[in-house]
């Protein structure tokens, strides 16, 4: 939910940032415009087209009013007329004088027109000490309207902007809180549907609002999945029963097959060839025995259906027990087994089932045995390593391909129909070690595992 938060913090701030950009860029706009207007304009032809300049250069010669060369070209260009206006409102002087204009004007009419429009040319005037100067520019060219306002008015307009900047302002910010609030409560139930999703939980979401259609979809998703899992949990108690019959059905004959093969092993009666093959029988059985146990116990390891018997046990104990078998039971010359334990191990006890660990250990001193048949070294060596108990099982023989490694993992898949490496050992290991919450790692060498290394945590499992 503080990830929702968070998107509606960032909404805000995106909006109010957005009408700060769009509040500078519309004064930008009106400067760009009032200075394509008036501040194009360099200093000298700005200073020419005043009223007061043109003026000056209308001057009174032999009787007869003279304009310069320069302020007529610029009477021709840029206004439509000019003309001077005497004491009693006659035309003196005129320059392009429209002849639907009156030559006499009256005070009410120069008070008119100097205010707003003479017959709507746009007039601007000048007083001289011989009348009144007008100039006009063409038709429809220039809007004027006089606008009055007070001085005190006038002095405090830049407060006024300012409270009406802050004002729009802080109206876009309350619009955008509010919108953000509406959007930030319809992504809430998606926000809960998510999280609901995530720990395998069904949901019915509202299929209305302005997010409908996506509630509609995880609505459609939660669904789907609620089917998938139930049938993979259909097909796994399915798969479960399976095995854990078929475990049950196969011990029967299976033992029936170990006795007659052991008592044929030991029977006087057959020559040592039939003796030889009475005993192949029942080492053979034997294996069919062990592989159908690993069978089930990976199989209810995988599902989380094996009760783990939690007590106290020592690791290093445990360790001396694995050798101690291995010896009793006549470990043969071409192999050879070596405990080294650090004396930090000594007298440290640990939490989990010691017969599914030492199941474990066995599972990995019989991969070094059954895959060098020739012969080779097993060392287990065991320290204390931080929160952990390290335990490294290697041996001198071939060691484990990476591809039996993949195939661990899952991260190997046959594309020529070829069978996968045989991993049930180490995945029993695997399941067994994860199960006790540690961790199973594989040494590397030349693309080969020399070494297995199991850690085992202190804090209960």
């Amino acid at each position: 939910m503080k990830d929702l938060l968070n998107i509606y913090r960032r909404y805000i701030l995106t909006a109010a940032l957005l009408c700060v950009l769009v509040l500078v860029f519309n004064l930008l706009l009106l400067f760009l415009f009032l200075l394509s207007q008036f501040g194009y304009k360099s200093a000298a032809a700005y200073q020419d087209s005043r009223i007061d300049v043109l003026s000056s250069k209308l001057t009174l010669e032999n009787g007869q009013y003279v304009l310069t060369d320069d302020a007529r070209q610029k009477v021709d260009e840029e206004l439509a007329f000019a003309m001077l206006l005497n004491q009693k409102g006659e035309v003196i002087w005129n320059r392009n004088l429209p002849r639907d204009l009156p030559r006499s004007y009256s005070l009410t009419e120069v008070a008119s027109f100097t205010r707003w429009y003479l017959m709507d040319y746009p007039v601007k005037v000048y007083i001289r000490p011989d009348g009144l100067l007008v100039t006009a520019t063409p038709r429809h060219s220039m809007w004027k309207y006089s606008v009055e306002f007070k001085e005190d008015l006038l002095e405090a307009f830049p407060l006024y902007l300012l409270l009406v900047l802050l004002s729009n302002l802080l109206l876009i910010f309350a619009f955008a809180v509010l919108f953000g609030r509406r959007f930030y409560t319809s992504l809430k139930p998606l926000a809960k549907g998510i999280e609901q999703l995530t720990q395998d939980q069904p949901l019915s979401l509202s299929e209305h609002g302005i997010v409908g259609e996506l509630a509609g979809k995880l609505n459609e998703v939660s669904a789907t999945l609620l089917f998938q899992r139930k049938a993979l949990e259909k097909r796994d108690h399915a798969r479960t029963s399976w095995i854990a019959g078929v475990s049950h059905d196969i011990r029967t004959p299976l033992s029936l097959i170990l006795g007659f093969g052991d008592s044929l092993a030991e029977s006087p009666h057959l020559d040592p060839e039939e003796q030889k093959e009475a005993a192949s029988i029942r080492e053979n059985s034997l294996l069919i025995k062990r592989l159908i146990a690993d069978l089930n116990l990976t199989s209810r390891l995988e599902y989380d259906s094996y009760p783990l018997q939690i007590k106290e046990y020592a690791p290093a104990a445990l360790l001396r027990n694995l050798l101690a078998s291995y010896y009793n039971h006549g470990l043969e010359e071409p192999w050879s087994l070596e405990l080294s334990l650090d004396s930090s191990l000594e007298g440290l006890t640990l939490k989990g089932d010691p017969d599914l660990l030492l199941r474990a250990f066995c599972n990995l001193t019989d991969n070094s045995i059954r895959h060098n048949p020739k012969g080779c070294e097993i060392e287990i060596r065991g320290s204390l390593q931080g929160d952990f108990v390290k335990l490294t099982f290697s041996d001198t023989g071939d060691g484990i391909p990476v591809r039996v490694i993949k195939a661990l993992y899952r991260k190997e898949i046959s594309k020529s129909g070829d069978s996968l490496p045989h991993v049930m050992g180490l995945r029993i290991v695997k399941q067994i070690i994860e199960a006790h919450q540690g961790i199973l790692e594989f040494s590397l060498s030349r693309e080969v595992c020399r070494s297995v290394v199991v850690k085992l945590p202190l804090a209960d499992a």
